[in-house]
C-alpha cells in the first residue's frame, strides 16, 4: 500500500508541473504530430488517400516519442538539476517507486494525445477500424520503451542542457530517421536496415495495423517488449537517486 502511495503521490506533482505548462505539452503531443500529418498528406500527392493511415499512425507515434522522451525527459532533467530529485530523496520513497509515477504520468499524457489524434483523424476522413485492445497494448509498450530512453538519457546527462539538446534530439530523431512516413524501400539500403530495428518504427507498423482492425503484430510486441525491458532497467540501474 506504501508503494502504491508514493507512485500516486509522484504522479499527482508531475501532474500539477504539467497544468503550470500546459502549452508546451499541448505543441508535442498534439499541434507538431498533426502539423506533420497535414504536411506529409499536402506532399504526397494523388496518393494522399490511401497514405491517410500511415500518417496518422506516424503523428501518433511522433506524438508519443516527444511526449516521453523529449517532454518527460526533460521533466526528469530539470528535478535531478534543480535538486527536486534531492528533495525525493529525503523522503522515504524509492527510486522505483519515483520511476513508476513518471510512467503512470506518461502513461495518462499517452492517452491524451492518441485519443486526440485518433479523432483529428476520424475528422480528417482517415477510416478507422481499431483493434483497441491491441492499440492500448501497442502504445503502452511504446511508451514503455521510449520513457527508458528518456530515463537514460535524463540520468547520464552531465549537464541540463546537454541533457535537453540529447532529449530534444532524440524524440525528433527516432521518428524522423524511422520509415514512419515513407515507405523503407525509399531508403538506402544501410541506413534501412538500421531504421527498421528502431522502436518508433515497430511501434508505426504495429499502430497501423491496429487501427486498421488487423492482428498480426507479434513480432513488434516482442520488439517493443524486450526494448522496453532493457532500456528501463539500464535507466533504473542508471538513476542515481543521491547526486554526489
Amino acid at each position: 500500500m506504501n508503494r502504491i502511495t508514493d507512485i500516486a503521490g509522484v504522479f499527482r506533482i508531475q501532474l500539477a508541473s504539467m497544468r503550470r505548462e500546459i502549452g508546451p505539452f499541448l505543441l508535442a503531443a498534439i499541434v507538431f504530430p498533426s502539423a506533420m500529418y497535414l504536411f506529409a498528406n499536402a506532399v504526397s500527392g494523388a496518393g494522399a488517400a490511401q497514405n491517410r493511415l500511415r500518417f496518422l499512425s506516424g503523428s501518433i507515434v511522433f506524438s508519443l516519442s516527444l511526449t516521453s522522451i523529449s517532454w518527460l525527459g526533460y521533466l526528469l532533467l530539470e528535478n535531478r538539476f534543480t535538486g527536486r530529485l534531492k528533495l525525493f530523496a529525503t523522503l522515504p520513497i524509492a527510486p522505483s517507486s519515483y520511476v513508476f509515477g513518471v510512467l503512470i504520468f506518461a502513461l495518462a499524457q499517452a492517452a491524451l494525445g492518441t485519443t486526440t489524434l485518433m479523432v483529428l483523424g476520424r475528422a480528417l476522413g482517415v477510416q478507422l477500424r481499431p483493434n483497441l485492445l491491441l492499440l492500448i497494448l501497442v502504445v503502452f509498450l511504446t511508451i514503455l520503451s521510449l520513457c527508458g530512453l528518456g530515463v537514460i538519457v535524463a540520468a547520464r546527462a552531465r549537464s541540463f542542457s546537454e541533457g535537453s539538446l540529447l532529449t530534444d534530439a532524440l524524440g525528433a530523431g527516432l521518428v524522423l530517421l524511422a520509415p514512419i512516413y515513407y515507405a523503407p524501400e525509399t531508403m538506402p539500403r544501410a541506413l534501412r536496415l538500421f531504421a527498421q530495428v528502431l522502436p518508433t518504427s515497430f511501434a508505426a507498423r504495429a499502430l497501423r495495423t491496429t487501427l486498421d482492425g488487423g492482428t498480426a503484430i507479434g513480432s513488434e510486441l516482442v520488439a517493443l517488449s524486450v526494448t522496453a525491458l532493457i532500456t528501463l532497467a539500464l535507466g533504473l540501474r542508471l538513476l542515481r537517486w543521491r547526486e554526489e
